[in-house]
């Protein structure tokens, strides 16, 4: 019987708990880059997709996530070749020490306040990447003003996230309470959602794909919601506890005849993803 590979994601969690550890860990970094080359389930790969499509054959792009979280897509990046990977985010849930231990000499994690520039110089990347974070954020524009200063002339975006018609939000774990104005929502958290109101109100920004699509146009000469490519594709889990569904919906999306209905219908409940172009 084949033996079932691990999830790439899970494994990198484990040995970022494991960082004070005495190991080999450039012996580690070895076994997960031919962990990579097996084709393992992966949590994050369709944002390894788009990056991958866009570069091809050259792994020398310099490319930024921002608000990268714990950094897991960053080191996913590394592993596969990538050397110039950096993040920044708002929230120091990033262990730099990973990258030392690794021997990411070139990567970087960048500690940012909100509604600062960030630290680098205009036109100093060529790919951002950012996942499940424009939903938290107060001031759009200014995340897309930024994003495209340290964009080069002709780099890319791709930015996944959460959007106000979406029925359900995974934050509340709530159906529909979202729609409501800021009070009605408060009330209505308080009642049935996990959080208080009052930090949600606080929290949690959700804008329409047509609100992000219009502040994009500022400052990008393209954008594309490729939100019915990312529902077609298989694979496409960010959350583990969605692994199986997801495949699922992605069969549904690509059978014969109806998988387009399929899609058309899912896509309208799924969250959003915005390639842009400067």
């Amino acid at each position: 019987m084949e033996k079932k590979l691990p999830v790439v994601d899970l494994v990198i969690n484990d040995l970022i708990s494991r960082l004070e550890d005495d190991c080999d860990w450039l012996k580690e970094r070895e076994k997960l880059e031919d962990l990579l080359n097996l084709d393992p389930p992966i949590y994050r790969k369709w944002p390894l997709k788009l990056i991958d499509d866009h570069c091809g054959d050259s792994k020398d792009f310099r490319i930024l996530d921002y608000g990268c979280g714990t950094g897991i897509l960053n080191i996913l990046l590394l592993l596969k070749g990538y050397s110039q990977v950096h993040g920044v985010d708002v929230v120091e849930k990033f262990d730099k020490r990973i990258l030392d231990n690794f021997q990411f000499h070139n990567a970087s994690f960048k500690l940012i306040k909100e509604k600062t520039p960030l630290p680098f110089e205009d036109s100093s990347f060529d790919i951002i990447t950012s996942s499940l974070v424009l939903e938290h954020v107060e001031d759009l524009d200014f995340y897309y003003s930024e994003a495209a200063r340290i964009l080069k002339p002709g780099g890319v975006c791709f930015f996944n996230f959460p959007h106000r018609l979406k029925p359900y939000d995974s934050h509340s774990r709530c159906w529909f309470i979202h729609y409501f104005p800021k009070g009605i929502r408060k009330v209505l958290w308080d009642i049935f959602a996990r959080q208080d109101g009052e930090y949600l109100n606080n929290y949690l920004f959700l804008r329409t794909i047509h609100t992000h699509k219009k502040i994009a146009r500022k400052y990008f000469s393209y954008s594309e919601d490729r939100s019915y490519k990312r529902i077609k594709h298989n694979n496409i889990v960010i959350r583990k506890s969605a692994f199986n569904l997801r495949h699922i919906l992605a069969w549904l999306c690509n059978l014969k005849f109806v998988g387009d209905i399929f899609a058309k219908i899912i896509v309208k409940n799924a969250s959003a993803d915005l390639f842009l172009i400067k």
